[in-house]
């Protein structure tokens, strides 16, 4: 009987083909008789020879080879010619279909020009011969015997055709092999382009609301950041003063870490009109420290600033991007995250500075205030011994009134400032002083984050060593 096995294990039969019963004058329970179906432990569709059975045998008008084909990642596959069998391509042009006759029934044959990888030159492939790989996505993992594994999010890399399973790297850095069919397309992030070049940010400063931005985000091929309400790191500060960590007198608290990670959502979820609040932390790469490894008294520090700065800008909700929870991962998300990082600073309306000699010393963190300037974000210095200021009731431009909630946070960051202070001077280092030029990724990321950012001081001009940025005192 002719059909296929479809992803739940069940087996369709194939259109005008009747389910025979079972027994004598009894109908059938839509079970395949046995041996009238295929061998069940044939591969489920996704996987290689029921993928290309199913999608050879689609109709022609539901062929979409510019969005599912064209440049797309390919393994070839079944070839009589087997040295070919795993080698890895690009399909280039659509070549066309034609109708042979297979067995006394019309069976279509598209062929395709693809690009073979390490120089093997071009070559005209059947449909059935292709199998699209997702090596380089992120994915997320179904049906495996680990459980614990399943609905995780990791990075799929090279196929082995041989044994038609795909390498793939967990958030925590450990590899694992999994078959096609156990592995679901995510996303594929940009990863080696830094963003917000001039094309970027004049669409991006276009946007007239933060979902538009969002969505800008997603369109150049970059993830949305992650956020933290400032009512979590209200509760935090308050109900869990200490740090209570046995040798670790400055540690976040375990339990207060647990509670803000429930707190941690994407900000595709955030109400529209929400303030965001990038907070420039001391690290040594840019999506650090996670929440398990912050300080305890800086988390403090924050929660302090949250309480306040809700109640001020209430009715409108608060979030922090914090550059730990920005993105969580394999590699190939917090790469994507920090070539990113010029466009979440944009989508900030204010950023501050958790002054203290550990910033100071912290490459990345110099790199945040000098990407606010060229996002031209206001910037405010958090100190190390914070108050929060005391105001009077309806004082001018503390809060937006209730019709104005909904507007752009970005578009009132002025009208409703941080700090009335006077701006007083912020004297940093170039964040590349000191960090060799063949460092790594990390360290060739940096320097052209801080390209970026110098872009603002104009082109050709003299930069000093240690640039005085203009900054508001928070307190």
């Amino acid at each position: 009987m002719d059909g296929i096995w479809l992803e739940d294990g069940s087996f369709q039969a194939a259109p005008g083909q009747k389910k025979k019963g079972k027994g004598k004058g009894k109908k059938g329970k839509g079970k395949v008789p046995p041996g009238e179906g295929p061998d069940a432990k044939k591969a489920r569709l996704g996987e290689p020879e029921a993928a290309e059975e199913a999608e050879a045998n689609e109709d022609s008008d539901k062929f979409d080879f510019e969005g599912d084909w064209k440049e797309k990642q390919i393994c070839l596959v079944n070839l009589k010619t087997a040295h070919l069998n795993g080698t890895m391509g690009r399909v280039k042009e659509y070549l066309g279909a034609e109708e042979v006759l297979e067995n006394g029934k019309k069976r279509l044959i598209r062929r395709f020009l693809v690009a073979l990888d390490d120089g093997k030159g071009e070559k005209s492939i059947k449909f059935e011969n292709l199998f699209k790989v997702m090596t380089g996505s992120l994915v997320k993992l179904r049906g495996l015997d680990s459980v614990e594994l399943n609905d995780a999010v990791a990075e799929c890399g090279r196929l082995d055709a041989a044994s038609m399973r795909y390498d793939v790297t967990l958030s925590d850095g450990r590899h694992i092999k999994v078959k096609p069919s156990n592995v679901d397309f995510v996303a594929k992030y940009e990863t080696s382009q830094v963003a917000g070049d001039s094309a970027q940010m004049d669409r991006f400063r276009s946007a007239s609301s933060l979902k538009d931005r969002l969505a800008f985000v997603e369109e150049f091929q970059y993830p949305a950041p992650n956020l933290i309400p400032a009512a979590a790191l209200e509760e935090y500060a308050k109900k869990f003063p200490k740090s209570v960590v046995i040798g670790r007198s400055n540690a976040a608290n375990p339990k207060g870490v647990q509670v803000l990670s429930r707190e941690v959502l994407s900000s595709l979820r955030v109400p529209p009109g929400s303030r965001i609040i990038l907070a420039s932390m001391p690290r040594d790469q840019c999506m650090k420290p996670a929440l398990a490894d912050m300080r305890h008294d800086e988390l403090l520090r924050l929660g302090k600033f949250s309480e306040w700065v809700a109640r001020r800008c209430a009715p409108r909700p608060v979030y922090f991007l914090l550059p730990g929870i920005a993105a969580k991962g394999p590699p190939s998300l917090l790469s994507a995250a920090t070539c990113a990082w010029p466009l979440y600073m944009s989508l900030s309306s204010d950023v501050i500075v958790l002054d203290s000699d550990r910033w100071h010393k912290s490459t990345w963190a110099r790199l945040d205030a000098l990407l606010a300037v060229w996002a031209r974000r206001p910037l405010y210095l958090l100190p190390e011994k914070y108050q929060a200021p005391v105001e009077l009731p309806n004082a001018a431009g503390s809060a937006p009134s209730s019709e104005d909630a909904d507007d752009d946070a970005q578009n009132t960051s002025q009208s409703c400032p941080l700090s009335f202070r006077e701006e007083e001077p912020f004297t940093i280092s170039r964040p590349t002083d000191g960090v060799p030029t063949n460092a790594g990724t990390a360290a060739a990321q940096l320097a052209t984050l801080a390209e970026r950012a110098s872009e603002v001081e104009g082109a050709g001009a003299v930069k000093v060593q240690r640039p005085a940025l203009a900054v508001r005192r928070l307190g």
